[in-house]
């Protein structure tokens, strides 16, 4: 059917699909696809339009900070509207396209990371990966801690391979951020089928439970221009993103004081995101990288991070973070775009280290690689989304983001960079640089500080422990489910996008059968 702008329908009217989806994002598009040509009704319900526009962009303005030990607060309010986009298509508007699989031990119960383990394992995730690798017309990734084979561009083996890894990441054109024209296409793809109906500039502002609590009754809808409507479905998927996700639930307050699944008063809590840290002084002397000493391979496996280019970065395995007690991360290489000044004592350690590695003695320039390092931040209570003082256009309150490191997030970055230094030299590999002080951590953070929004709705099968069960329904609200990467428990340490595709198609299986058994 063809697009609605729910500002143009007449007030007070009534919305009603089998299926209601929140949110015109790439996982509320992704599971309308999935029911496109289906017998049942589908309803996408999206705030923004198909452009741009900065009134609707403004319901997202809010407050934040970024929090971590021996470093002051970071104030970090543009971050929460930035980080986000507020239309059809949704944050995948400036998404880059990178799409990777998390790890085998992003899924496993580690009893050294608090928080840790998903009530799926990657083996029970790999087919809906493939699925979503073939909505995005990417090929297919390995199931399990392995590289990609690329002809000309070998795998650095790193030892035995049992500490690290060349962990691989792949690009989508059907990304704003990448080939507009073609995501374009993807994006307004449901509303091609009959049964698909999306309403645009149609903002939800309270899931208006049942009198019991037990159950989703209706949305209360509202339009810019002043008109409101409602919609009810037999289910309901919120699909808003791993921050409006939270803010929705907590505002939902008519019935349950708390706000919508709340019960526990995790909703909103466990925000996990990434970060890059690195430092980049070439002239002062003080930049992170690699310097390889030991080896002459082709490194553009690792260094080519272009669009559509096959690309490796190095992980830890599972054994590698259990023996350390380590969480996972990730380093990734880059060549250095412009030539340093030669630095005669740096000059000298590269070749004192090519004396030691292999005899190759002669410092190269090619050899000489920049790196940044992405770490696992771990579930954290603390670090969360609540709602703030004030509210927007429509009466919602805005949210604030309060996004806290620990301790421990500081502990596993420092064994995680001591660990690749360690490996690169025992493997006669190279040598690792990484002049950074403890008290610069949190500026890197809020300096360099992913899109990724993780872990405000986490699965559990646990009631107490989670705010989804493991088919991603809401606990205690019988026909409320989430999608998106807030229902992620851990973070791992890859884009979050293709893992929440997965999920999404995960769920759509799930509820495809849950309506015919209740037919």
């Amino acid at each position: 059917m063809p697009f609605i702008d729910a500002g143009d329908l007449p007030g007070d009217s009534e919305i009603v699909a089998d299926l209601i989806v929140i949110g015109g994002g790439m996982a509320g598009l992704a599971l309308a696809r999935e029911w496109a040509g289906s017998a049942r009704s589908v309803a996408v319900i999206e705030s923004g339009g198909k452009t741009f526009d900065p009134a609707v962009q403004d319901l997202y303005r809010g407050a934040g900070v970024m929090r971590g030990p021996d470093s002051p607060d970071q104030p970090f309010d543009d971050y929460v509207g930035q980080s986000r986009r507020r239309m059809l298509g949704g944050s995948g508007m400036i998404w880059g396209g990178k799409c990777v699989a998390l790890d085998p031990a992003d899924f496993a119960r580690r009893d050294w990371v608090p928080g840790s383990g998903w009530p799926i394992s990657r083996a029970a995730i790999q087919p809906y990966y493939d699925r979503a690798c073939d909505l995005l017309e990417i090929a297919h990734f390995p199931p399990g801690e392995t590289g990609l084979d690329v002809a000309g561009k070998p795998a650095l083996a790193i030892g035995d391979r049992k500490a690290f890894f060349s962990a691989p990441r792949r690009f989508t054109k059907f990304s704003g951020g990448v080939d507009k024209a073609a995501y374009d296409r993807w994006r307004f793809a449901p509303a091609e089928a009959a049964n698909v109906t999306v309403y645009l500039n149609a903002n939800v502002t309270e899931l208006r439970l049942a009198a019991d609590g037990q159950s989703l009754a209706r949305l209360d809808l509202a339009c810019l221009n002043g008109r409101r409507h409602t919609a009810r479905g037999r289910v309901y998927v919120l699909a808003t993103g791993g921050i409006e996700n939270a803010r929705l639930l907590l505002a939902s307050n008519t019935v349950a004081a708390a706000g919508v699944g709340n019960g526990a008063g995790l909703v909103g809590r466990h925000f996990q995101g990434h970060v890059v840290f690195s430092v980049d002084d070439r002239k002062g002397g003080r930049t992170s990288g690699v310097y390889l000493s030991g080896t002459d391979n082709d490194m553009t496996l690792y260094t080519d991070g272009s669009k559509g280019a096959a690309h490796c970065v190095f992980a830890p395995t599972l054994a590698g973070q259990k023996a350390r007690r380590g969480g996972n991360c990730t380093i990734t290489l880059n060549s250095f775009r412009t030539p340093a000044p030669v630095d005669p004592e740096l000059a000298a350690l590269q070749q004192l280290a090519g004396g030691v590695d292999r005899g190759a003695p002669v410092a190269r320039a090619d050899r000489d690689l920049s790196c940044f390092v992405m770490t696992e931040h771990a579930p954290n209570p603390e670090s969360r989304v609540s709602l703030g003082d004030s509210s927007d256009a429509l009466g919602v309150p805005r949210v604030k983001l309060e996004w806290t490191w620990s301790e421990a997030d500081w502990r596993r970055l420092e064994s995680s960079v001591a660990a690749f230094g360690q490996a690169l030299g025992e493997a006669g590999l190279g040598r690792l640089a990484f002049p950074a002080e403890r008290s610069r951590y949190l500026a890197m953070a809020a300096t360099s500080a992913s899109r990724h929004h993780m872990g405000t709705t986490r699965m559990h099968r646990d009631p107490a422990q989670g705010v989804v069960d493991d088919t991603s329904r809401v606990h205690g609200v019988d026909n409320l489910y989430v999608a998106g990467s807030s229902v992620f428990p851990t973070s791992g340490i890859g884009n979050p996008t293709l893992t929440l595709l997965a999920m999404t198609m995960r769920l759509s299986d799930h509820l495809k059968s849950h309506l015919a058994r209740a037919a």
